[in-house]
């Protein structure tokens, strides 16, 4: 039987981030790999997009207008908690790089904290490891039931 985890397909990722030019630089480093983008300015316009269509990461900045990156994660958490939804892996990228902002993103619900300027190994480790996980987690979950 074939899932969606055996089709080679794009990475689908939702970067939310207000200032154009850090879009720009994540952008560049996600087109070294074969992904899927989705870039929005805002937190609201983040938590939309979520909502609207299913994702395998989240890129998170924490400082935006409208609604805060720590807001749109517990956002995107609660929504994943009401409606079944799999739990999508949610990393930080902000230039909030103190341990207190560490913990409060980590408090909210993101699996991991990288700070700006995005160094482009980081990023793509970074993620390729919350994919693994996932993957790991997914298929022991099917084992067992």
């Amino acid at each position: 039987m074939t899932t969606d985890t055996d089709i080679e397909r794009p990475l689908r990722v939702l970067l939310a981030d207000d200032h154009p030019t850090n879009r720009a630089v994540v952008e560049v480093i996600l087109s070294l790999i074969s992904v899927e983008l989705v870039a929005v300015e805002d937190g609201a316009q983040a938590v939309d997009a979520f909502k609207a269509s299913d994702f395998d990461v989240v890129l998170m900045d924490l400082q935006m207008p409208v609604m805060d990156g720590l807001t749109a994660i517990r956002e995107i958490r609660k929504y994943e908690a009401e409606t079944g939804r799999r739990r999508t892996p949610i990393l930080a990228v902000t230039a909030n790089a103190m341990s207190e902002h560490i913990a409060a993103s980590r408090a909210a619900g993101a699996d991991h904290h990288i700070s700006k300027p995005v160094v482009p190994d980081t990023l793509l480790t970074a993620i390729a490891e919350k994919i693994d996980a996932l993957s790991d987690a997914e298929s022991a979950a099917r084992a067992v039931g």
